[in-house]
């Protein structure tokens, strides 16, 4: 299997290039999120997570731990 990747320059041609690569059988189409949408996303988290413990709903960490697991490696 060889696979390509699609980028395609005009919004309103995105439709158009799903159905058209859809319709042929000997494709299989796999969408993947691209960097951004993934920090769009850890941001929305985050932004959640930091309401959530201004309400006190959420115990928050300190900086300093969140520096020193950073600085060991560990997530």
């Amino acid at each position: 299997m060889e696979i390509l990747i699609v980028k395609i320059k005009s919004k309103d041609k995105v439709a158009f290039t799903k159905e058209l690569l859809n319709s042929f059988s000997f494709l299989e189409i796999e969408k993947k999120a691209d960097d951004n949408t993934k920090r769009k996303k850890a941001l929305i988290q985050g932004f959640k997570e930091l309401k959530l413990v201004e309400d006190g709903k959420l115990k928050a960490k300190p900086a300093a731990e969140l520096l020193k697991k950073l600085r060991n490696g560990k997530h």
